[in-house]
């Protein structure tokens, strides 16, 4: 898999500018670019992102959500039907386009050749969008819908790209240990909350991501355990049993997300949307919002536990395991709506995702906007079946898009946050193989005829080189032809290893 890393800098005493750079066959490229999304032609200059967020936002679209301006402002734009009934069919791609346009012409280059690079080698292509943690208000650059970038071709995620978002903030890396199997633990919750909205998750629904796992652990690299209850307490009750239980390496949440307010007063505990500065019990709210995850109180009822809460319990986790230990989480997935977005502050880390790359979790899956269930489960069934296949995070991730149907309006809501040592996109396991590994060779093997002993150990190394390289490509290939040939490869030279390595076992 090839890396293109695109930086993005907010340009002080600059609100409607930013800059971006990135590296690649062609150099070292820096371009200062406007903000997408600006209308001009009204009585004052308007910032249209949360508009687009909007749309985003939307399955189809809903009059009521939009004021007259935006509507105006999405038809002379091409986001929404003249007759202001519908979408314009082309919506996301010229959302991805105009984004685009922005990054300008040298930066367009840079990309042109790496995503060229990476079709030549039939491998993927990961970009990895580098955001600083402190992005100013008024620019907010990771408010954009970056993984929507759509040249004259299509969509980038549609010519074997895959997108990572990275927080650039002053601690170490994460850095642990790959493992042989995955423990997933499963919270599922039904909980839902009328009063905003939120109807509750039907026993079938939540199930449906439990049974892609179960059929994902049918591999052999995944083990799934499902939470007792969907309770915080629950949570914290199994995470804390180091002595009998394992710590898991993935946690996976699904159920309802929120981005708003909570009243913190005891007994109280409402949520609010983002406008609401006072609680109906008279108590102030935070005058910023943050993403929630909905969990279950003892009574089954909505418990809205905060990015804040959810990443001290997480953060304290990993803090107390030992350094070089396999033990702590190395991914967290959220199918929960909203639970990767942040919005209405100085720093991004107020949402849930955010909030735990910033705990220390190396790698978080989230939802950016709302999600339907069906698409849900659709992504997290192929998600963890390439998982299972000891794909990388980004690899996988966008195998998982796929499955959503790249014609819908679903498939751009999962990101992927991304803090991990290594540079092959996040890769969970010791080692990767798409099929088992021959022995290795006999470290003392008897000798009896040492010109014949040293031509079969050089055409071993050969043989293992000529594998690993092989391996490595098998790894990266979108095509599934490629996938199919190289695959033939792998266990014919496997094949070949293991005869001279019966070969030496006999001298």
């Amino acid at each position: 898999m090839k890396l293109l890393e695109l930086h993005f800098y907010p340009i002080k005493g600059k609100q409607d500018y930013f800059k971006v750079s990135g590296s690649g066959s062609l150099g070292e490229v820096h371009y200062e670019a406007g903000l997408p999304f600006i209308d001009s032609q009204t009585p004052q200059v308007q910032d249209r992102r949360f508009t687009v967020v909007k749309i985003l936002e939307s399955t189809k679209f809903k009059e009521k959500d939009f004021s007259e301006d935006e509507q105006a402002w999405m038809v002379r734009e091409q986001l929404l039907l003249p007759e202001r009934n519908a979408f314009d069919p082309e919506y996301l791609a010229t959302i991805g386009r105009k984004l685009y346009q922005v990054l300008g012409k040298d930066i367009q280059l840079v990309i042109e050749a790496a995503v060229a690079e990476a079709k030549r080698d039939r491998i993927f292509l990961h970009i990895r969008l580098r955001f600083p943690a402190e992005d100013p208000k008024p620019v907010r650059i990771t408010d954009y819908p970056w993984e929507l970038l759509h040249n004259q071709y299509g969509f980038l995620a549609h010519q074997g790209v895959t997108f990572s978002r990275y927080i650039a903030y002053r601690s170490p890396r994460p850095n642990l240990p790959g493992v042989e199997r995955l423990n997933v633990l499963l919270i599922s919750s039904g909980a839902g909350d009328e009063t905003m909205g939120m109807e509750s998750l039907p026993a079938v629904e939540r199930h449906a991501i439990a049974n892609g796992l179960q059929r994902a652990q049918e591999q052999g690299k995944i083990q799934l355990e499902i939470l007792e209850s969907a309770t915080l307490k629950a949570l914290r009750r199994r995470l804390s049993k180091r002595q009998t239980s394992a710590v898991p390496s993935v946690l996976h949440f699904d159920g309802h997300g929120f981005f708003g307010k909570r009243c913190n007063e005891i007994g109280c505990k409402k949520v609010y949307n983002q406008g609401v500065t006072q609680c109906e019990c008279g108590a102030p709210l935070a005058k910023k919002p943050q993403g929630y995850l909905v969990f279950e109180d003892s009574d089954a009822k909505a418990d809205y536990v905060s990015a804040k809460e959810l990443g001290e319990l997480l953060g304290n986790l990993q803090r107390r395991e030992q350094p070089n230990s396999e033990s702590g989480i190395a991914l967290v997935v959220l199918s929960a709506c909203k639970s990767a977005m942040s919005r209405k502050s100085e720093s991004v880390f107020n949402g849930v995702a955010q909030s735990l790359i910033g705990a220390g979790i190396p790698a978080v899956v989230a939802m950016t906007y709302s999600i339907r269930v069906d698409a849900a489960s659709a992504f997290a069934e192929e998600f963890y079946h390439s998982v299972g296949e000891q794909e990388s995070l980004a690899i996988a991730l966008r195998w998982g898009q796929s499955a959503m149907g790249i014609e819908g309006n679903q498939w751009y809501r999962p990101v992927l946050y991304l803090r991990w040592e290594d540079n092959e996109g996040g890769q969970l396991f010791k080692s990767v193989e798409p099929d088992v590994l021959p022995q290795t060779m006999p470290t003392q093997p008897p000798s009896q005829s040492s010109r014949q002993l040293t031509r079969l150990q050089e055409d071993l190394e050969d043989l293992e080189e000529e594998y690993e390289a092989c391996r490595i490509q098998y790894r990266g290939v979108i095509d599934d032809a490629e996938r199919i040939r190289l695959k033939r490869k792998l266990n014919n030279l496997s094949e070949q290893i293991a005869e001279i390595q019966e070969q030496l076992e006999q001298l």
